[in-house]
């Protein structure tokens, strides 16, 4: 028989389960002398740790959640016992029997449900005990795990790693046989924490790809990674303050990009806010954004394996910033605003603007993954499809180095594909950003990323290098096998393959280009188009079977920028998909020496390129 496993209850899922590790840092501290009080101001009474433990069975116990809407409803429970050193050495979570919320009523009955994280729970006289953070998954069962306020409290203070605990009888102290029974023998790992982002279902899965695929080593932007995001919907404006008891959301990103999640506050003394009973990344200090959230309803578990969910239908505008992401809580502060604007301004060809997609990165580990995703989402967005489509990108990334010295990087692409064009315009963008903030050549501040995205074409145009042409003063032949003069020119053109949507649909020429021909020259001239993907490395030859020949065997070394400016430079010098390389490769030879002679430049196609061509002329 499979045991009940405790989970954590924290919406951040807005539409799935929501768990953690029940692995914790050391023990509270001491509390002061005098009454205890959770704010400093004394306005919320609480029962310390040691008080709550002492709690006889049965001890009755009310609290705040939100099922609907905004606005808290109560909940009742009684004190069931708490497993001892569950949240860090000296540091226990109380067991509690809830009742109402929806957690003991329907067909099948909801439990202890993800979203309540944070819920407080207050003992008869209105003090606060502390905040529902973890649940019994399988059965639905009522018992919620609560992290004591008086260990909230210390939330931001050093503590040491955290250690993992197993149920044992022992630790169950003051539980009732009937809870022994069903807990004793589990043990309480990590479990991943999912996620949300803004797109609903349409850009879900994008979200998640463009997540992977973009850099960042931060333990944010790996724990993000691990849980991936479910769908939620875009902020929009709710009025209603942020309540003990009532619903906060938290982000990387906000607006448009919002990513993040949602639980419950447990208390508000003056302008700080207290959350959730759990970290959201254990990441210590942070900065993410603190918005109120609407409930459309809570779905309970029918499958015994999913857990219940509180489906969350609106996220509000920001309203302040989490500063700290501790284990036992998340603080924030109302009113204090941070981050960066991002915007993505969608045109179409004609260049008459569609639409606008913007938000504000308040989490720096994110700042890549939400600069990749908003032109990303843009694009499937506007051309209603699952990503097939042809669009120009241009990017302006704004940032500031330490003592003050601003600048900016530009660049553009132009993308096609039939079916993740969303995931082809994330790539560069999300790069050069991931760039500069992980660059140890400087410290870097992003200011502001803006791209303006042209949708040219609702079907993938590509072109591909099949051939190349030479005038001959009347008209275009091909050049393979053609002669050309020494001490003249020769005018040369590329032929491309056009495709729409994977489909060829026939040849068309490309751009003119006069190249001379040495004195000196003799024998074979070769010439090459390639697309920038199949460019070849600086001393290297492509023959006739298309084997690559390199002067030396393993190569220069790599071209590492050594400054910043150096770096910077690497990034704005991004060759477009578009451009191409020509190559005229001469032989010559005098009396004395011999040798190859290249020229290069390069080739513009009407659209992005792909392909290696190359045509032999005689030199007589």
């Amino acid at each position: 028989m499979n045991r009940p496993i405790l989970r954590w209850l924290s919406a951040t899922a807005l539409s799935g389960v929501v768990a953690a590790t029940l692995v914790a840092p050391m023990s509270v501290a001491s509390a002061a002398p005098g009454p205890a009080a959770f704010c400093a101001d004394g306005s919320q009474p609480m029962v310390t740790q040691d008080e709550a433990v002492a709690f006889p069975e049965g001890e009755p116990v009310t609290g705040l959640t939100v099922v609907k809407g905004t606005q808290p409803v109560g909940f009742t429970g009684e004190y069931v016992g708490h497993v001892q050193d569950a949240l860090g050495k000296g540091v226990d979570m109380l067991l509690f029997e809830l009742s109402g919320a929806g957690i003991d009523t329907g067909n099948p009955r909801a439990g202890i449900w993800a979203g309540m994280s944070g819920s407080p729970v207050y003992a008869q006289d209105g003090r606060l005990i502390g905040a529902v953070a973890y649940g019994l998954n399988g059965d639905n069962l009522p018992i919620a795990g609560v992290t004591p306020a008086e260990y909230m409290k210390q939330t931001g203070v050093d503590r040491v790693a955290p250690a993992r605990v197993s149920l044992t009888r022992s630790t169950l102290s003051g539980a009732s046989a009937a809870t022994e029974r069903a807990l004793a023998g589990t043990t309480l790992p990590r479990l991943k924490t999912q996620k949300v982002v803004a797109g609903g279902t349409k850009g879900n899965a994008l979200a998640n790809r463009t997540l992977k695929r973009v850099p960042g080593s931060s333990a944010t932007a790996r724990a993000a990674r691990a849980g991936g995001f479910a769908s939620v919907a875009a902020p929009t404006v709710i009025n209603d303050p942020l309540v003990p008891g009532g619903n906060v959301a938290v982000g990387y990103s906000t607006g448009d990009l919002f990513s993040g999640g949602v639980g419950t506050v447990t208390a508000v003394c003056g302008t700080t806010v207290w959350a959730f009973g759990h970290q959201m990344d254990f990441a210590g200090k942070t900065a993410l954004s603190m918005h109120n959230a609407s409930a459309a309803l809570i779905v309970p578990d029918s499958t015994g394996g999913m857990g219940s969910f509180k489906q969350v239908s609106q996220v509000g505008q920001q309203v302040g910033t989490i500063d700290y992401d501790g284990y036992g809580a998340l603080r924030g502060q109302i009113g204090r605003l941070s981050g960066f604007p991002v915007t993505t301004n969608v045109l179409n060809g004609s260049g008459k603007r569609l639409g606008t997609y913007s938000g504000t990165v308040v989490n720096r580990d994110m700042a890549s993954f939400a600069a990749a995703y908003a032109p990303a989402f843009a694009a499937i967005d506007t051309l209603d499809n699952m990503g097939t489509g042809t669009a120009r990108l241009s990017w302006r990334i704004g940032y500031t180095v330490r003592g003050g010295r601003a600048g900016t990087l530009t660049n553009t692409d132009v993308y096609a594909s039939r079916g993740e064009l969303g995931d082809y315009l994330a790539s560069g963008i999300g790069n050069d950003v991931a760039s500069l903030l992980e660059t140890d050549l400087a410290d870097v501040t992003i200011t502001s990323v803006t791209s303006n995205l042209t949708l040219l074409s609702a079907s993938a145009t590509s072109y591909r290098h099949v051939g190349a042409q030479r005038w001959n003063g009347k008209a275009w032949v091909w050049a393979s096998g053609t002669s050309v003069k020494r001490g003249q020119t020769v005018t040369v053109r590329p032929v491309y393959r056009l495709f729409r949507d994977g489909r060829p649909q026939g040849t068309v020429g490309g751009p003119a280009r006069t190249f001379a021909i040495a004195k000196s020259a003799r024998g074979t001239a070769r010439l090459t188009y390639s697309a920038k993907s199949q460019q070849l490395p600086e001393g290297c030859e492509m023959d006739e079977d298309g084997d690559i020949w390199c002067d030396d065997e393993f190569g220069e070394e790599e071209d590492t920028p050594r400054t910043f400016t150096q770096l910077v430079t690497q990034l704005d010098a991004l060759v477009p998909s578009t451009h191409g390389i020509v190559n005229l490769s001469q032989k010559w030879k005098s009396k004395r020496a011999k040798g190859v002679k290249q020229r290069e430049g390069y080739s513009v196609a009407p659209g992005s390129i792909t392909g290696t061509y190359t045509a032999s002329l005689r030199v007589r």
